[in-house]
């Protein structure tokens, strides 16, 4: 009778994991816009829905940003580190930072959210 249990729990533990995978990696809701902030002034709003090259140039240096296939990345900068350049494209999660340059590029879409974890 024991096995029984196990097995049933084992198969609830696993039917719990693969949906919370899939939400995590698929079921998740992209931004739909990325908002550029230069040395704390915002610069541009970008619609990921619309591929473009975009130069930013401040007084801390030049950053090309891209946007291709609803994801943003910065191409080139020309600080020391190429943070920036090495982060993945993205459309969500955590922004996209040049501290030497002092940009910044956050994601916001127009979903609203009961709660917020983590």
């Amino acid at each position: 009778m024991k096995t029984r249990y196990w097995i049933l729990l084992f198969a609830l533990l696993a039917a719990v994991c693969a949906l919370c995978s899939y939400f995590f990696f698929f079921g998740g809701t992209s931004g739909t816009t990325a908002t550029v902030v230069s040395d704390g002034v915002t610069v541009m709003t970008l619609d990921l829905s619309v591929d473009g090259e975009y130069r930013i140039a401040s007084d801390y240096g030049v950053n090309t940003i891209r946007v291709a296939n609803g994801r943003v990345s910065v191409v080139s900068a020309d600080c020391p580190s190429q943070d920036c350049v090495h982060h993945a494209p993205a459309n969500s999660g955590a922004p996209i930072v040049c501290l030497p340059n002092r940009l910044v590029i956050t994601f916001s879409s127009s979903q609203e959210y009961d709660a917020i974890i983590g």
